[in-house]
């Protein structure tokens, strides 16, 4: 078997790339932040620093609160139903015992273990520290995998514990979500502005300053949701393909049998139910892309934006780490 000597190498050169990722990120975001007070202070200077500064405690309470939920929140959007250690389930009992032994063998607290009841195999881990972590798996996961399966897919999430990936995540989501928030709620009070301002009939000349300003505040919106929102999103998906990577290899690891993830991953190649409950927001958490809408057809746009490597590569991947040889070279 080939041995995992660079995976300390990896795990800090991944640590190194979020921390660039969530500099860019904040970046983008004080650069919106300017933007914004210079347009609504007309450029004049201590009003520009006073807006900047109540901007920016807006954006730290809006993080610390991301913190102090843990990602509880993203449990809770997806229905998550967290599985009580006396469980008589036998499903339920299995996957319990699993994280159990995985925490035990990484040195890591005890996360908390959720189902989500929904019939598309997947799975996902929550937590900004591995003392607040929480491990969940769909119904549909359940259904289709074996304990060796089941292992290898629990210690992928756990690897993404153990390397404080879940952290940065949940901060990456949550600024695209902070992104997003801006550029639409500009847009939303910008269209309300110029619709109550056109049909002002008390001072025409009020009404008709009130509709510009509606409509300087769309144009900013939309700039922020058509540059500002994209750029948002590629930074986020290369944070989730780096780290997905990462996690199989870590997780191989952690179990010492690349096999079990191997076997889940092949099995999640073939067809499979489109998720109705998982919610698309946290995506980048999830143990591979799901399927959402009708027919299980993505977009080209759908597929290109994927969080994840392709499965192939993943499996070529881990293959390489038994030590067996790819089927096709492209991989590297």
């Amino acid at each position: 078997m080939a041995r995992l000597d660079t995976l300390g190498a990896q795990v800090t050169a991944n640590k190194r790339r979020s921390a660039w990722t969530i500099a860019v990120f904040l970046l983008l975001i004080n650069v919106i932040f300017v933007v914004l007070a210079y347009f609504f202070t007309g450029g004049d200077v201590n009003s520009m620093i006073s807006s900047l500064i109540w901007l920016e405690v807006i954006l730290g309470l809006y993080i610390l609160y991301r913190y102090w939920q843990g990602g509880m929140e993203i449990v809770r959007m997806n229905k998550g139903q967290e599985i009580p250690e006396d469980t008589t389930d036998p499903q339920y009992k299995q996957v319990y015992n699993i994280v159990t032994e995985l925490s035990l063998a990484a040195g890591m607290p005890m996360p908390r273990v959720f189902v989500v009841p929904d019939a598309s195999p997947n799975a996902f881990a929550t937590g900004m520290s591995p003392a607040k972590a929480s491990v969940s798996v769909t119904q549909g996961l359940l259904d289709i995998m074996d304990r060796e399966e089941l292992e290898g897919v629990i210690a992928h999430e756990m690897s993404h514990v153990k390397n404080y990936d879940i952290r940065v995540t949940t901060l990456s989501i949550a600024l695209v979500g902070f992104i997003s928030l801006m550029g639409y709620g500009l847009v939303r009070v910008g269209q309300s502005m110029s619709y109550f301002g056109g049909f002002s009939s008390d001072d025409d000349r009020e009404g008709n300053s009130s509709a510009m300003i509606g409509v300087a505040l769309m144009a900013v919106g939309f700039v922020i949701v058509v540059v500002g929102l994209p750029i948002s999103y590629l930074l986020e998906k290369f944070l989730s393909r780096k780290r997905e990577a990462l996690a199989d290899v870590s997780g191989a690891e952690l179990t010492s049998n690349p096999q079990g993830l191997i076997s889940a991953l092949e099995k999640l190649q073939e067809p499979q139910p489109a998720a109705k409950v998982l919610s698309p927001q946290a995506a980048g958490l999830y143990l591979v892309e799901p399927l959402f809408g009708k027919n299980n057809q993505r977009s080209w746009w759908s597929r290109m934006m994927d969080d994840h490597p392709p499965l192939d590569e993943r499996i070529a991947n881990l293959k390489r780490v038994l030590g067996e040889e790819s089927d096709s070279s492209d991989f590297k």
